[in-house]
């Protein structure tokens, strides 16, 4: 088994992921206008998270809709736009489409800088500020130089491989599906997320599967009282369970938080797999042609 505390193991991360993990907090584009309220973001792909977290609404007849091309959204975000110019509201295209307003290179990482851009462009400072103050306390104790021993998202990593991870977010649903796009771009790792009766999927499909001996991993995001019923129904049903319990800080920074423990989480699985953690080829080559 790779050993994550040797160096050795980081030589397959030929693009270096590690240092734009490490350098995630600030980076993305700055707003270099004021945009008029009310706001709502119609997002695809890597935006759709930022838009999730924020809670903004994908529709507004004035202010300013954000259209975030993060996606192979097959037409329909540029067909969307041209619908919203038609109204009386300001359209700020983001995103790595030509013509768009505002540039942001396609990353596995670019959630957050979608995120930043968006409390930049409607005055939320403060919760730009909280947001990154949770990511910088987390990045002291996830970076490959801290130990296995004092690291969550490495011990993390050992746990689920070889495993099929089942992640589960009571606390905030949508991190469940950002999750699963972490580790299949970065872990190079197939993910589950349940439905949305999540308890009663653990009671019946996961029941026959746990038989027939599939090794999962649940890992349960946030706590809380649904958190604590689906481990002790998961208990019987999977090989095993990680509990990653919520940050200090508000509710925003709670999720982003978790969301860079995974993305650092998915990194390392990427490692003791041997695969590089960075985006393959093919997704520049599908780029090209949608």
């Amino acid at each position: 088994m790779r050993d994550l505390d040797r160096e050795e193991t980081y030589l397959v991360d030929r693009q270096g992921l590690a240092l734009e993990l490490r350098d995630l907090v600030g980076s993305g584009p700055v707003p270099q206008e004021a945009y008029p309220a009310p706001f709502a973001a119609l997002a695809y792909g890597e935006g759709h998270f930022a838009a999730k977290a924020l809670g903004l609404p994908d529709w507004t007849e004035t202010g300013t809709l954000f259209l975030l091309e993060g996606g192979y959204d097959l037409g329909e975000a540029s067909a969307m736009g041209l619908l919203a110019e038609s109204g009386r509201v300001r359209v700020v295209r983001v995103g790595f489409r030509p013509g768009v307003d505002v540039y942001l290179p396609p990353s596995p990482l670019s959630p957050y800088r979608y995120l930043r851009f968006l409390l930049l462009a409607m005055g939320e400072e403060k919760a730009l500020k909280e947001v990154d103050e949770a990511l910088l306390a987390e990045r002291r104790r996830l970076t490959p130089e801290v130990p296995l021993e004092e690291n969550p998202a490495k011990f993390l990593a050992y746990t689920l491989l070889e495993r099929l991870p089942l992640f589960y977010s009571p606390f905030f649903r949508p991190l469940e599906e950002a999750a699963q796009s972490l580790f299949a771009r970065i872990g190079k790792s197939l993910s589950l997320t349940p439905p949305f009766s999540a308890l009663e999927f653990f009671l019946t499909g996961l029941e026959a599967r746990h038989e027939q001996g599939d090794p999962l991993a649940a890992v349960l995001l946030g706590g809380g009282e649904a958190a604590s019923l689906a481990k002790e129904i998961l208990e019987t049903r999977v090989d095993a369970i990680a509990e990653v319990p919520l940050p200090e800080g508000s509710r925003l920074a709670q999720a982003m938080a978790l969301w860079y423990r995974l993305a650092w989480t998915a990194y390392y699985l990427a490692l003791l797999y041997g695969t590089d953690p960075s985006d393959q080829e093919v997704l520049e080559r599908l780029r090209e042609i949608t």
